[in-house]
């Protein structure tokens, strides 16, 4: 009898030790899935900068190809003119539909 008690004891105590383990990787998988999120946003914010800085280094490429369009570039620059006036004139567009 003695020895079913102290094999049972020790059962106890290894459930707890487990149940213990168990709480413990718990909270470290909840401090994991944080900070992944965390570094997700960090991500998405990052790709949204960079995606900004993207178009703002074509918008300068562009005005500097305008600015900078000599003689042998004149029929680059015209066509680049041509294309933002075009752009300008489909915005008046929808503009003037959003106001209809």
């Amino acid at each position: 009898m003695q020895k079913l008690i102290a094999k049972t004891d020790v059962l106890i105590a290894k459930a707890r030790k487990l149940a213990e383990q168990n709480h413990k990787l718990q909270e470290q998988n909840q401090l994991l899935e944080n900070e992944i999120k965390n570094l997700k946003q960090i991500i998405e914010t990052e790709v949204e900068k960079s995606s900004e800085l993207n178009n703002k280094i074509k918008i300068i490429k562009f005005a500097q190809n305008i600015g900078s369009a000599g003689p042998p570039e004149n029929a680059q620059a015209t066509e680049l003119k041509r294309k933002v006036n075009e752009y300008i004139r489909e915005i008046d567009n929808c503009i003037t539909m959003l106001n209809d």
